[in-house]
């Protein structure tokens, strides 16, 4: 469904976090407008190799402005501010990843734009939030979220013995969804009210909620606190752990609160249902009591089968476990399937796979779109929204206000 259907954005963006959520409003139905210099597209066009030919963008790329239509203006120019401004008027909402000291001297900052359209919602994402003193610094996914964020030690107990690597794109997509969210909701508050708000979303601030748990849990139970890390199998409980099947792959149970008939469901399905009558699991206070030993029976249990006659014989259980898939597994699983989380685009004569946003409209994942190829839709956006006829876009072809 296209529930933002009506709604046109300004994208000027760069990187990862706000082209996402760029991306995640394009996939809502919003007309999406991502502005590139002529001479200087959005890096991550051509980022491990991509190019500025059809369909050469990197996948990155690919995946972070798919839905969207590319135009080319040069805002370093007159023509090129005019231009920007004339699509201003007609827009609903204006995305920037941009620093302040751009913004103003390029001439889309807030006040100015609100100059040209006081409707206009005006969104921006930070590094590290619009406030303070680090206000003017930039930010990125590796650096702001993970390492900042407190993700990276809390989670992977950095060492100096390591080197982050592939840490790019889960504090982005995580929080161009957040943004995308936040600047819905400003627009329904402008439908309610009549007031065009400012929307402001950080990768530090969306590491801080994600991580909230463990921050929490410092502070309230000081530096032994364990949230948000992994701990020795022998300081857990049976009903948290993981286990080895018969071919070295791995099933993770998590049965909160250790409910009684999900234990005895689970002692069925491992067939093994002397466990239920065993003394010692008696009870949820005997098996805490004497987790080590039930972790040592199902360990044995758990190695007698295959990780796929695991899957198999668990699927019917009543507590919570999952099998502990890789990234190449994802796209086969049944319930990623069933709910279209993975598409695919077509790029030519190649396709490339495509990771709906994680919200569905009565039940429909949406359309799966492309991503446009560099100044693809200039023309067609100045002249059917700017008003530009044929003559004034080729005389800025020519000056190179676009490519």
């Amino acid at each position: 469904m296209k529930m933002l259907d009506g709604i046109r954005v300004l994208d000027l963006t760069m990187w990862a976090f706000c082209p996402a959520a760029g991306a995640v409003l394009a996939e809502w139905g919003a007309d999406v407008i991502h502005i590139e210099n002529p001479r200087n597209p959005d890096p991550m066009r051509l980022f491990g190799g991509g190019n500025l030919e059809e369909n050469g963008a990197h996948w990155f790329f690919k995946h972070y402005n798919r839905g969207k239509r590319a135009i080319t203006l040069d805002l370093a120019t007159p023509e090129g501010k005019d231009a920007l401004y004339a699509l201003v008027k007609e827009s609903d909402v204006f995305l920037t990843s941009f620093l302040p000291a751009t913004r103003q001297k390029l001439g889309f900052d807030v006040d100015q734009l609100r100059a040209i359209n006081p409707d206009i919602i005006y969104a921006k994402g930070t590094g590290g939030g619009p406030l303070g003193p680090e206000n003017q610094r930039g930010g990125y996914d590796g650096a702001t979220w993970w390492h900042r964020g407190s993700l990276a030690q809390s989670v992977m107990n950095v060492t100096q013995t390591q080197v982050p690597s592939g840490m790019v794109g889960h504090g982005d997509g995580m929080s161009g969804l957040v943004l995308a969210g936040g600047i819905s909701t400003a627009l329904f508050h402008r439908l309610k009210t009549g007031e065009a708000t400012v929307v402001d979303s950080s990768l530090l601030g969306t590491a801080a909620w994600f991580n909230a748990s463990a921050i929490i849990g410092a502070v309230v139970d000081g530096p032994n606190a364990q949230m948000g890390k992994y701990i020795p199998r022998e300081m857990g409980q049976w009903s948290g752990a993981t286990y080895k099947t018969q071919d070295g792959r791995f099933i993770g149970l998590l049965h909160l609160g250790d409910h009684q008939h999900e234990f005895e469901d689970l002692c069925r399905h491992m067939g093994n249902e002397g466990l239920i009558a065993d003394p010692r699991f008696g009870s949820p206070a005997d098996r805490m009591a004497n987790s080590g030993e039930l972790m040592a029976i199902m360990d044995a249990i758990f190695a007698t089968k295959t990780f796929a006659e695991w899957k198999s014989i668990l699927v019917t259980s009543k507590g919570v476990w999952a099998p502990i898939q890789s990234v190449e597994e994802m796209p086969n699983d049944v319930q990623v399937q069933a709910n279209r989380m993975i598409r695919t685009a077509e790029y030519g004569d190649k396709s490339q796979p495509v990771v709906m946003p994680p919200v569905m409209f009565n039940e429909d994942a949406g359309p799966c779109n492309r991503a446009p190829d560099f100044s693809e839709h200039t023309n067609e956006v100045l002249r059917d929204i700017g008003g530009f006829d044929d003559a004034k876009i080729a005389a800025l072809r020519s000056a190179g206000v676009i490519a």
